[in-house]
């Protein structure tokens, strides 16, 4: 399936909170922003601000800020709300380089 992405994706997890009390896992992750699915419904809409507190690893209690953008928000087959977040920026500097960290440890050359 040929897809019109400036940025390449790659396969990726992280626990992330939105808005400092939803719950969502990031699926899939690229330079400038990422997809989440929450198991509980996500009350956003295509165009809407969110804060996300990503938590990188499993046994880290290191997180960082972001605030993004919407850019796209469904349901799969599965009932599991599906979110395109596209980054507007990072609460700090060392944020930006965790998230860069994350995004390279999953990252897999074409």
């Amino acid at each position: 399936m040929k897809t019109n992405r400036k940025t390449q994706r790659s396969q990726s997890y992280a626990k992330v909170l939105l808005d400092n009390s939803l719950p969502a896992y990031i699926r899939d992750i690229s330079v400038d922003g990422f997809r989440v699915y929450s198991p509980v419904p996500l009350p956003y809409q295509e165009g809407n601000s969110v804060s996300c507190r990503i938590f990188p690893t499993n046994d880290s209690g290191d997180s960082f800020k972001i605030k993004g953008l919407i850019r796209w928000n469904k349901q799969d087959v599965e009932g599991e709300d599906l979110m395109g977040i596209l980054i507007s920026s990072f609460e700090s500097t060392e944020g930006k380089i965790l998230y860069k960290s994350l995004n390279q440890r999953f990252f897999k050359a074409p």
